[in-house]
């Protein structure tokens, strides 16, 4: 049911149908959310909005957590008498949440939510990174509006907004890739128990590392709208041209500066374009260049078909002078030693595909097994939890990247 809520009734655990007000008179980008936490909700009471939608079969309802009088909006319904609380647009709302089916499970909604988020966040970068182009201009307010729902997100659930984030289309990599390594920075930076000021930091460098690409040809679509591939030369040059365009804007954060000048350097030294080393590279830049090169070696293109994450990780903690190892080690506890839509191989000539970490064993995920590779067919689906006692299944060890993903397997959704 859709009712129409004052902002000082709201609680932790609404769910925001539509903002009663113009974009001006808050900090949202998203018309429909979830009440994740405290600071979410100080956002709304603290924005010049008055009043919101609020749907009750996806969130709690005013008599959960609220107090005080609010406006139900009716279902049309023939011949009705009753007084509209509401627009004409909230109440066609209300008649779909009707006629909507059974509210999803938390953590349907939560990819749900992180859904909503990527897709968002995508034509908002590609906007983004236009204006930027041809106005030296950086919409701050709106990056930040971006970064804070991610960071909602990954507060409510890890994995989702991550997850979600590898899938990309060829047609808009740049943008897609901007908000993946985003997501990556800000879960990173949790996971360091970074400040607030930092976290949001992290998520607004990671959305503006790549921005001088926008003026690269290897980023501009060929025939067909795939990407030309990019050549080495033009790939080091990204970086001072991204740092040139955001110097522009004094309103952009050196911090974010840095990063966009720096996400290529190594802690060897052999990195681009100053060759920095060991702790003279900024610990944002640190960060960036495991979730830069994490998103971009996992992540498909018309030239180069993305490695598997578990392969991925495996590479990473293999290599020798590339990355601040103990920032990857925080790294692989952000995603998991396994991250979620992993297919597995288990002692069972079994594949399992991940759907949920276990904090405290990332080397035992939950995993939903599929399929015989003894018979070369699909099984009954199971959830398996490895952390449990008497599961007897393990994962074998990973050697060689195996994209099970796209050899045509009946691979389940992860929720």
């Amino acid at each position: 049911m859709i009712k129409k809520v004052p902002v000082s009734q709201l609680c932790v655990g609404m769910y925001v149908h539509d903002l009663g007000g113009s974009f001006l008179d808050h900090s949202f980008w998203r018309s429909r959310f979830l009440i994740q936490n405290e600071r979410k909700l100080r956002r709304l009471q603290e924005s010049r909005l008055e009043w919101v939608l609020i749907d009750t079969g996806r969130g709690v309802d005013v008599s959960s957590g609220g107090s005080g009088a609010v406006a139900p909006v009716p279902p049309a319904a023939s011949g009705s008498q009753a007084a509209p609380a509401v627009s004409g647009a909230a109440q066609s709302s209300a008649k779909a949440a009707d006629a909507a089916p059974p509210s999803a499970t938390p953590e349907q909604q939560a990819f749900d939510d992180a859904r909503d988020i990527i897709d968002g966040s995508r034509e908002q970068v590609r906007q983004l990174f236009a204006d930027a182009d041809l106005e030296g201009k950086i919409d701050l307010r709106q990056i930040e509006g971006l970064v804070q729902d991610m960071a909602d997100s990954i507060e409510g659930h890890p994995d989702a907004l991550t997850s979600l984030a590898r899938i990309k289309r060829a047609d808009q990599y740049l943008y897609a890739h901007s908000v993946a390594v985003s997501a990556l920075m800000t879960a990173l930076a949790r996971t360091l128990a970074l400040s607030d000021d930092q976290v949001r930091l992290a998520g607004m460098a990671g959305l503006l590392h790549d921005i001088g690409k926008v003026r690269d040809p290897d980023e501009t679509p060929g025939k067909l709208g795939r990407p030309i591939q990019p050549a080495q030369e033009l790939l080091r040059k990204h970086p001072q041209s991204g740092a040139e365009v955001l110097r522009q804007d004094p309103s952009v954060p050196p911090e974010v500066i840095d990063v966009c000048l720096h996400h290529h350097e190594r802690i060897d030294g052999k990195g681009f374009p100053d060759g920095l080393e060991g702790e003279r590279i900024s610990l944002l830049a640190r960060m960036a260049a495991i979730c830069n090169y994490y998103d971009e070696v996992t992540s498909t293109r018309p030239f180069k078909k993305g490695w598997d994450p578990a392969f991925a990780l495996f590479k990473m903690l293999k290599s020798s002078g590339q990355f601040d190892m103990d920032i990857l080690g925080a790294f692989v506890r952000t995603v998991g030693r396994y991250p979620l839509g992993s297919i597995i191989s288990l002692t069972e000539s079994e594949l399992g595909l991940v759907v949920a970490q276990n904090p405290d064993a990332p080397e035992l995920p939950v995993v939903k097994i599929f399929y015989s590779i003894r018979w070369s067919h699909a099984i009954p689906e199971r959830r398996v939890n490895l952390a449990d006692p008497g599961c007897t299944s393990r994962v074998l060890p990973v050697v060689a990247p195996v994209d099970w993903a796209q050899s045509g397997l009946p691979v389940p959704p992860i929720v």
